[in-house]
């Protein structure tokens, strides 16, 4: 909580594994559960309800000792579930936020600067770049990858190799146009966005 003063404190019902590491200046607030091995970096904000490091959801299949590794300044808010990998560990970067009622699945890779919006589903293994925005009630298919400054839509499907600097929407999601409002807001250099943008031109073109 933002402004926890007037709160009293019945009992904080937080569940933390023992082998986990917490970072410093870490707020966990109450109904939050931190699995094994679990890590939480300095500065993080975990709001209530949270489940961090649940095993892979592998149904059939042996599950393998991967864990969460969560980098600094990372804002995980309500009802978000994020399960430990099952051939690497899930990650996610520096100054990462993600919003309430999302899941993260097994070996996602959230790079740094990206923000998760409410009610998000990243299947398996999905991995997203820097300074992403994944809109609204959105999902990712498993493996997908989304490139650096790139905008899914709400309530769209991503599949496969999303580019960079794009703005993508629908079912199957497709670009439309090149993300402009995130390269204007970028911490990237000019030839950083020089490159990307070459890339997305790419994918505008259809090839």
């Amino acid at each position: 909580m933002s402004d926890d003063k007037n709160f009293i404190e019945y009992n904080k019902n937080v569940l933390i594994h023992e082998s986990a590491i917490i970072g410093e200046n870490v707020s966990i607030d109450p109904f939050v559960t931190i699995g094994p091995n679990v890590e939480v970096g300095d500065g993080s904000k975990i709001s209530s309800h949270v489940v961090i490091g649940s095993p892979a959801e592998m149904p059939g299949r042996k599950i393998e000792n991967f864990t969460v590794k969560i980098s600094s300044n990372a804002t995980i808010r309500e009802f978000t579930t994020i399960h430990s990998g099952h051939t690497r560990d899930t990650l996610i970067k520096d100054n990462v936020y993600i919003m309430n009622h999302s899941h993260i699945a097994h070996d996602c890779y959230i790079h740094k600067n990206s923000t998760i919006s409410a009610g998000v589903t990243l299947a398996g293994s999905v991995e997203i770049g820097e300074e992403c925005f994944i809109g609204i009630e959105s999902s990712l298919h498993q493996e997908s990858i989304v490139g650096d400054l790139t905008i899914l839509g709400a309530n769209s499907f991503g599949k496969g190799v999303l580019g960079p600097c794009l703005k993508y929407v629908g079912n199957p999601a497709i670009p439309i146009s090149i993300n402009k409002f995130a390269i204007d807001k970028s911490k990237k250099n000019k030839n950083e966005i020089k490159k990307l943008l070459s890339e997305a031109n790419k994918f505008l073109n259809g090839k």
